[in-house]
């Protein structure tokens, strides 16, 4: 019976160490995402961090932040070139915002107030500069919008050569 019982605790230890790992190694842009971003876009991305706001799920992530470290980012006002974002097809519908200098315009803000407003971003360790990166006219700013429960922001810091995404899907 103790062998049992010590088999199974070390299964179910186990399985928690693999959803921790893999809740903490998810990142939904892949290294091939960066080339459909960025103009010729061949350098290393690494996540740096990243923050769900509802908590640790397994892939059902419904609103989140992450932040990328790159290099020799070149901004074209001709990206994102993109017929689908993250598994799901671009139509007539979706609005793909191209590489635009910040601080938002009022047409951007009013479809991301609530992504850019519901959470205070910098209390986050992972986003703490971000209100300040969205104001600084030499960053971008991109967006995918499915509709106003599905929607990706994108936000390029060319000082600090980061690029934070915001993930809303549902909520």
């Amino acid at each position: 019976m103790k062998k049992v019982l010590l088999g199974f605790s070390f299964v179910i230890v186990l399985i928690i160490s693999y959803l921790i790992y893999d809740e903490l190694s998810f990142s939904p842009l892949k290294q091939n995402a960066f080339g459909k971003l960025f103009k010729g876009y061949v350098g290393i991305v690494e996540k740096s961090c990243s923050k769900d706001f509802l908590g640790i799920s397994s892939r059902g992530e419904f609103f989140e932040i992450y932040l990328y470290k790159t290099n020799s980012v070149v901004i074209n006002h001709d990206f994102p070139q993109i017929t689908e974002w993250e598994d799901k097809e671009i139509t007539n519908k979706s609005i793909v915002g191209k590489w635009k200098n910040c601080p938002l315009d009022s047409q951007t803000m009013k479809l991301y107030k609530f992504t850019l407003t519901s959470n205070n971003l910098n209390d986050l360790s992972c986003s703490n500069a971000f209100n300040k990166e969205i104001l600084n006219p030499k960053n971008y700013y991109s967006y995918v919008y499915f509709n106003e429960l599905e929607q990706y922001f994108l936000l390029y810091s060319t000082d600090k050569q980061e690029l934070y995404y915001i993930r809303r899907k549902g909520f």
